[in-house]
């Protein structure tokens, strides 16, 4: 049986906001917050939607939870979204409708979200070098050392639901997906129906090449991702317009000589060094937490 890190499983609560039904005080309620790159769409798409007995309520409807959850006739619900710097935000907006929700949070080695996530902004128009993403010295940079205080996050979770949260490290899904998933089956008290030859996350990564002249263009040309999609129609030509320029850009980009291309990486080892160590009490805190659910020691 799994146990959390307090060497409890997670349990039912009867405790629900004020004028909800009482049929909804009597379900599970997991909510998956992420975090962005760590593999969310891999079990958004992969893992979620093929488990037994949880009506999955996918990222796309996430807006309409509050809605949607007590309309179904479930009994175990599961909610996904994947956040960053919009995480404080949307788990205490969250947490206000459903304080019994169970959450779930996946986080990887600070030094690999960082750069995956810089080269995330990169693709999508913003002409960033590493230090102006993130600035461990003056915390000047557009993510903040906040941003990857992992242990603040956690106690944030337990802060605001009544249940501790479950604890994933993306490193275990990459190396041993089988693991990784008869964990979340066995904290989810549920069975994974779907392919489990398919179960391997399948990143697309970009050269360097590709992402260098994405940054040069967007120093003089705007594409920038915006998230309000929802804002339509507005939001969603927009960020068609941004597709086509930024894919446009990285497709071309291959047809240029190598020798355009200065040779330094957009960043370089040290850079990375720097900040493992800078989080590495921060990471081996989340590592011991979550080796302690898996084993259910207190």
């Amino acid at each position: 049986m799994f146990r959390d890190a307090n060497g409890i499983t997670p349990k039912n609560t009867s405790k629900t906001m004020n004028g909800e039904a009482d049929k909804n005080a009597q379900r599970s309620i997991f909510y998956h917050v992420g975090l962005s790159k760590t593999g969310s769409t891999f079990l958004q798409k992969k893992v979620f939607p093929y488990l037994e007995d949880i009506e999955y309520i996918p990222t796309n409807k996430y807006r309409k939870f509050a809605k949607l959850i007590p309309e179904t006739s479930h009994n175990k619900i599961l909610v996904s979204r994947e956040f960053d710097q919009q995480f404080y935000i949307e788990v205490k907006k969250f947490a206000e409708h459903y304080p019994q929700a169970i959450p779930i949070i996946v986080l990887r080695e600070h030094s690999s979200w960082a750069l995956s996530n810089f080269k995330r902004f990169v693709k999508n128009g913003h002409p960033y070098k590493f230090q102006d993403f993130i600035d461990i010295v003056h915390d000047k940079g557009h993510f903040k050392k906040i941003d990857f205080n992992y242990s603040d996050k956690i106690q944030f979770l337990k802060n605001h639901f009544h249940n501790p949260p479950l604890i994933l490290l993306y490193d275990d899904l990459v190396k041993n997906p089988m693991m990784y998933l008869e964990t979340l089956e066995a904290f989810l008290h549920s069975r994974y129906n779907g392919n489990k030859h398919e179960l391997k996350p399948n990143h697309v990564s970009y050269s360097e090449k590709s992402l260098k002249s994405v940054r040069f263009c967007s120093q003089y040309v705007p594409f920038k991702k915006k998230l309000e999609v929802h804002r339509q129609p507005v939001g969603y030509i927009y960020n068609l317009y941004a597709n086509i320029v930024r894919y446009s850009i990285i497709h071309s980009s291959k047809l240029l000589p190598d020798v355009w291309f200065r040779p330094a990486p957009l960043v370089t080892e040290s850079e990375l060094i720097r900040l493992q160590d800078y989080f590495r009490e921060d990471w081996n805190n989340v590592c011991e937490i979550a080796k302690n659910q898996r084993f259910g020691n207190s």
